[in-house]
């Protein structure tokens, strides 16, 4: 049964700690709590010292009160001629003043002890401080490196050579269209024909032109412009249906 709980233990010390090397924020916040925690501790402890101290402290005020008046009235029966009384009542006093020594040697004692656990106290509760202020400037430090390490991942995952081979097409796709208006031009056609064949050109390279300009926005290759549509030539009025097209 002892084997099988120290594995278990040592089972989830090993899960935890992997946690903890993964999240740093886990290591600091049980630094503090630790130091908090014996802060408490010393906290209590000092005022059980201090306690104990101020009661030794108020009987020994009250055996002084007592030799006090034990002294007042030996005298008073002496005075009197009761001289077995006032023997009974010296003997009090005595016993008193005995008493008295023993709790001032306890008294010293006690105030030692609260000094220290005093000292003790203020001492970790420096300690408490300066590990709170040491968490915030190490959780602003780890902050600062998880922003920095996910810059570092969201450049490393860009990819310049897909848009580059992006951009190629496009101006292939635009020399094409351009060697397709000259094609178009050197062809004896009709005149219909020739329109017909420069507007879908003049479509084919506006459609290029757009895609390879937003490339270029996308890369920051250029500002965001509106694209001004080029203007075209009216069609010529054509023949009414009833009629032949002349050529």
């Amino acid at each position: 049964m002892g084997r099988f709980t120290r594995a278990i233990r040592g089972f989830f010390g090993k899960f935890l700690s992997g946690v903890e090397q993964r999240n740093p924020e886990i290591l600091l916040e049980n630094a503090v709590q630790d130091e908090l925690e014996n802060l408490k501790k010393l906290q209590v402890a000092a005022a059980r010292t201090m306690a104990y101290e101020k009661m030794l402290a108020n009987d020994a005020a009250s055996k002084q009160k007592t030799l006090t008046v034990k002294e007042r009235q030996a005298r008073e029966l002496a005075s009197r001629g009761q001289r077995a009384a006032a023997v009974e009542v010296v003997q009090q006093k005595q016993e008193a003043q005995t008493q008295l020594v023993e709790i001032e040697g306890r008294l010293e004692e006690a105030r030692k002890n609260s000094q220290e656990m005093e000292r003790a106290f203020r001492d970790q509760e420096r300690r408490y401080n300066d590990v709170v202020r040491e968490r915030a400037a190490l959780m602003e430090e780890h902050q600062r490196a998880r922003a920095l390490r996910t810059a570092n991942d969201a450049r490393a995952q860009i990819s310049l050579s897909d848009s580059s081979r992006d951009l190629e097409k496009a101006r292939q796709s635009i020399r094409q269209a351009s060697y397709e208006a000259e094609a178009v031009g050197e062809l004896g056609t009709s005149e219909t024909e020739r329109q017909i064949a420069a507007a879908e050109v003049d479509i084919k390279r506006l459609d290029a032109e757009r895609e390879l300009e937003m490339m270029e926005i996308e890369m920051g290759l250029r500002e965001p412009e509106p694209i001004e549509a080029a203007p075209t030539e009216e069609a010529p009025e054509g023949p009414r249906p009833e009629e032949e097209p002349r050529v």
